[in-house]
């Protein structure tokens, strides 16, 4: 009886040769030419805020709208920038999701002020988003808003 290292060696065919070696030469360039570390964030890089300003009339009693995109999930800080003929009286301030036009705002405050510091912030997931500026009887004349949205 023939043990394995005692039976006869075949040479390679040539075909089987040519298929090993084209087999060889594509994992070859393949792993040379992909970047292992491409798609994996740097760990010292920060998460860059987007902004986002909007200006627009708003009649008394009346309400105007903005949207905006959110590329990552976090948050979004809301600021009501100025109101122009000047006030101190307060406006609706709302942010929510956008769909097909449509402005459905899950947070507000109706006691919103110009000003430099975020009156509403929201947490959002990637998507469509709006703000809301409405007047509740406050202004006597078409304003100007001006509005600012931080987001991730």
């Amino acid at each position: 009886m023939k043990k394995w290292a005692d039976a006869e060696k075949t040479p390679m065919s040539p075909y089987r040769l040519l298929q090993t070696f084209v087999l060889l030469a594509a994992v070859m360039i393949q792993v040379a030419c992909s970047n292992p570390f491409a798609s994996a964030p740097s760990a010292n890089t920060p998460n860059t805020p987007g902004s986002d300003s909007f200006s627009g009339s708003l009649a008394p009693g009346g309400a105007v709208v903005f949207t905006f995109s959110v590329t990552t999930a976090g948050s979004v800080g809301v600021t009501l920038t100025s109101v122009s003929p000047s006030t101190t009286s307060p406006l609706g301030l709302g942010v929510g999701p956008s769909s097909n036009g449509a402005c459905t705002v899950t947070n507000s405050t109706s006691s919103a002020v110009a000003g430099s510091a975020a009156q509403l912030t929201a947490s959002a997931n990637p998507g469509t988003y709006c703000v809301r500026v409405s007047d509740a009887g406050s202004l006597t004349a078409t304003s100007t808003v001006s509005v600012t949205v931080q987001h991730s």
